[in-house]
């Protein structure tokens, strides 16, 4: 057979943002262009605010004064410029992202083939929407994502965010593995570096074009030694 399954790794991990769903990166760099601002992305990934907010230590509402505040302390020029109202703005464009189909398909496979597959996300909890048929859409958008997994685990619950240890180590406790058991999907780099060095198989899921998270599911085919892509669908 062309694929070399890898021997004991029974367990898929995937972020979920630039992953399972769009890219909530490249969202945000669309987002900065608009705004004549930098990419707020090293901001925001060096953020003490947007790490609170992942943890459930402040919420949703409360975000946009703090990383003002923040901005303000720290002199950085174009987060002063978006101001509280700039802010709550770019939080509205970073909810909400688009399933990947071939993603979904792919998650699908590997649990028809025996394979336990996790969710690890950094997220936040958002407000109810006022409008009740806005919050039905939601839940079941919610509950479509969550039915594609096994385990569900995220920063806002758990109150650890990636790349800390700790997450990890929670997600792992939670899905009853040991390092050695799981394959991780992410496309942010020290997310990944955490989980490689506590010797969990990792994979980077790349973005720069829309369909560059392709190769991601063709690496991962080779791991795992089933066929997860249709080539000729696409």
């Amino acid at each position: 057979s062309k694929f070399n399954a890898m021997a004991g790794r029974r367990v898929v991990l995937f972020d979920l943002g630039g992953v399972v769903l769009e890219s909530p990166i490249v969202s945000i760099r669309r987002f900065s262009k608009e705004h004549g601002v930098e990419d707020l992305n090293r901001f925001l990934g060096a953020s003490q605010s947007w790490a609170k907010l992942e943890r459930s230590e402040i919420l949703m509402e409360q975000f946009p004064e703090a990383i003002y505040e923040e901005a303000k302390a720290k002199g950085h020029k174009d987060g002063i410029s978006l101001g509280v109202a700039g802010w709550k703005n770019l939080l509205a464009v970073i909810g909400g992202h688009n399933m990947r189909l071939t993603m979904a398909v792919a998650i699908r496979r590997l649990r028809e083939a025996g394979f336990t597959t996790a969710a690890l996300t950094n997220n936040f909890i958002s407000p109810e929407q006022s409008d009740p048929l806005a919050r039905i859409e939601h839940k079941e958008e919610q509950s479509v994502l969550k039915s594609l997994f096994n385990y569900f685990v995220e920063s806002s619950v758990i109150g650890l965010r990636k790349p800390d240890p700790a997450f990890y180590q929670e997600a792992l406790r939670i899905i009853g593995c040991k390092p050695e058991d799981a394959i991780f999907l992410d496309d942010i780099g020290k997310n990944l570096k955490t989980a490689s060095d506590m010797g969990i198989k990792t994979i980077h899921v790349k973005n720069e074009t829309p369909t560059m998270h392709l190769e991601a599911l063709k690496q991962l085919e080779e791991l795992v030694g089933i066929q997860l892509v249709d080539m000729s669908k696409l």
